[in-house]
């Protein structure tokens, strides 16, 4: 549906480059990526309001690089984008089209769906973000775009509202059917959201695709990083009674594929997601993996429901996230010696020079 084929802007610290994107009809596609990377400005640049250097943009297969915004049928959508002397019933209306009483019609429509009906009379300066938010959204919505633009919908609202909004998005998205283009610097957001998502690093595209395909294989090491893989390490990948093992000191842990070792020599790199760090009661794996003693350093909450325990493996840092009611049960503190195995472990391209070092994440 939308298409961006060699895409070239300059900024101010790099240039945005975007060679080959597809975003389908009717998906929620998400660019991820940290604060600077040139979100929002390919989000402008969709939308009409910056020109590229190079490169152009498609729109059900018609060339929109050069058309004017109102001709777009992409609506770009922030709250801070209200106008402020006006209701929200007439922020919602604007360029609706069709009779007084048509257009009245359709901003009760769109607020009803948006639980924001009780709010039409009032003007943007007296709601909350999270209302703003919505406003903004049932004003995009209104007037039937092919494309929705989200600009950090969801940045600086506290837990709660953030939380229902991304609901209220799943739900809209779902109802309406419209492609929904979301950019964001939360992981979490994004895998809440994202169909397929883009990693962006500098005005690049890191990696693409479907949320499992990044999460389970990242590209590299900035966008394992990026999407929670906390246990970065090096060491050299064997093979060991049959099996494909990454080691590491006194770690050792099984890799899936026997591919693993093709131009594996040397050192290596793999990325292990907490909570596919294990601790196990007995001396086996239920998954047939390999096992290995750490040391309990640290013991402390990770979230609402899960528990993250930092263990070491003959000096390796090794972080582990279990259920909290699981480790309540069993009484983990500082110093325990416990019996461990990694589920699954993701080998991983040595860093290049623009990937300078391990987790270089903020």
């Amino acid at each position: 549906m939308l298409e961006i084929r060699g895409l070239r802007k300059k900024l101010e610290n790099f240039t945005l480059c975007v060679d080959d994107l597809e975003i389908y009809s009717g998906e929620y596609f998400v660019f991820l990526g940290l604060s600077g990377a040139g979100k929002t400005t390919l989000l402008e640049i969709i939308a009409g309001f910056r020109r590229v250097d190079e490169g152009r943009i498609f729109l059900d297969g018609v060339d929109i690089t050069n058309a004017p915004v109102n001709e777009r049928s992409i609506v770009l959508c922030h709250g801070r984008y209200l106008f402020p002397h006006m209701s929200v019933e007439a922020n919602i209306g604007y360029g609706v089209g069709g009779g007084r009483e048509e257009r009245k019609k359709r901003v009760r429509e769109v607020a009803e769906m948006l639980g924001i009906e009780h709010l039409l009379k009032r003007k943007p300066g007296t709601l909350s973000m999270g209302e703003q938010q919505r406003v903004a959204l049932a004003r995009a919505i209104a007037v039937n775009p092919k494309v929705v633009l989200l600009d950090e919908p969801l940045n600086s609202l506290d837990r709660l509202t953030h939380e229902s909004l991304i609901i209220e998005l799943r739900r809209i998205h779902r109802e309406t059917g419209t492609t929904f283009v979301h950019v964001t610097h939360d992981f979490m957001e994004a895998v809440s959201l994202a169909e397929r998502m883009a990693i962006l690093r500098e005005g690049r595209i890191e990696q693409c695709g479907r949320v499992e395909e990044i999460l389970r294989n990242p590209k590299n090491v900035f966008v394992a990083s990026f999407v929670g893989v906390k246990n970065l390490l090096e060491g050299r990948i064997v093979r060991e009674n049959g099996k494909v093992v990454f080691e590491s000191g006194g770690l050792k842990v099984e890799l899936d594929h026997l591919s693993c070792l093709e131009g594996n020599s040397g050192k290596a790199f793999v990325g292990i997601r907490p909570e596919d760090v294990l601790i196990v009661s007995n001396s086996n794996c239920r998954f047939g993996r390999l096992t290995f003693e750490a040391r309990v350093v640290d013991v402390y909450p990770s979230s609402l429901s899960t528990t993250r325990v930092e263990l070491d493996v003959d000096g390796i840092r090794l972080l582990s996230d279990i259920v909290s009611s699981k480790a309540a049960m069993m009484k983990l503190k500082k110093g325990d010696i416990v019996k461990c195995c990694v589920t699954s472990a993701v080998p991983l391209p040595p860093p290049t020079d623009r990937i300078a070092k391990l987790g270089d994440v903020a």
